[in-house]
C-alpha cells in the first residue's frame, strides 16, 4: 500500500470487481446501481475531458455541490490526471466561494446546479484564473449566455473522444501519480480568520482511510 495513490486504488478495484456494484444512487425513489467498471469509466472520461481543456499537473479543480456520483467522478478524475481537488461547502455564500476559488487559483469549478452556478457567476469578474464552470444539473441554465458554463455531460463527451484517440492515456497518467503528490486541498471553516487551505497528499488520505 505504501506506493499507492487514490486513483491507483480505484483502478485496481475496477479491475478486480468489474461488474460488481460500487455505488448506488436513488433516482425518483428507485435505487440505481453503478458498477466498478462504470465508476472507473466515468472517472476516466471526466479526467481526460479536463486534459483536453488544458488542465495541467497540479492545477486546481474546485467542487461546489451536494453529494452525488458526479462529485466522485470529478474528484478522482481530477486526481487521476495529476490535478488537485478543492472541496467547497455547498452552503457557502458567494463571497466565501470567491475567496476559495481565488486563493486556490482554481482553473475549473464543478457545481451541482443553478443555485451554485449563480454564486460563481456573481463573482466571476474577480476570478482571473477561472476557465470553466462545469454544471452537473443544467436545469434552469440552458438560456444562460456565457461561454464559462458547460455541462458535466459535455466534459464526459470530450473525455470519451480523447479516450478513443489514445486508449491508454488515462492509465498512463494514473501510473504517474505518486504518494506524496497533493490530492486534495481542504479549507478550514474560517471562524477565527480567513480560511486556510490544508494540502493533503495521497499518502495522507490513504493512511487516514486505513
Amino acid at each position: 500500500m505504501s506506493e499507492q495513490t487514490i486513483p491507483k486504488l480505484l483502478k485496481a478495484s475496477a479491475a478486480r470487481y468489474g461488474k460488481r456494484v460500487a455505488l448506488r444512487e436513488k433516482d425518483l425513489g428507485i435505487w440505481q446501481d453503478i458498477t466498478w467498471e462504470q465508476y472507473y469509466r466515468n472517472t476516466k472520461w471526466f479526467g481526460l475531458g479536463l486534459v483536453s481543456m488544458g488542465l495541467r499537473t497540479e492545477d486546481k479543480v474546485s467542487i461546489l455541490s451536494e453529494n452525488n456520483p458526479e462529485w466522485l467522478y470529478a474528484d478522482l478524475g481530477t486526481q487521476g490526471v495529476g490535478g488537485v481537488v478543492v472541496g467547497i461547502y455547498p452552503t457557502n455564500v458567494a463571497t466565501q466561494v470567491e475567496y476559495i476559488l481565488d486563493h486556490s487559483q482554481s482553473r475549473f469549478v464543478v457545481v451541482g446546479d443553478q443555485e451554485q452556478a449563480d454564486k460563481v457567476l456573481e463573482v466571476r469578474e474577480r476570478l482571473p484564473d477561472l476557465r470553466k464552470i462545469i454544471v452537473i444539473d443544467m436545469k434552469g441554465l440552458r438560456r444562460y449566455r456565457t461561454p464559462l458554463i458547460m455541462s458535466f455531460e459535455e466534459v464526459l463527451a470530450l473525455g470519451e473522444h480523447t479516450d478513443r484517440e489514445d486508449p491508454d492515456l488515462f492509465d498512463r497518467l494514473v501510473e504517474q501519480t505518486q504518494p506524496e503528490d497533493t490530492a486534495l486541498m481542504v479549507y478550514t471553516s474560517g471562524t477565527t480568520g480567513k480560511p486556510k487551505g490544508a494540502m493533503i497528499s495521497h499518502r495522507n488520505a490513504i493512511a487516514s482511510a486505513r
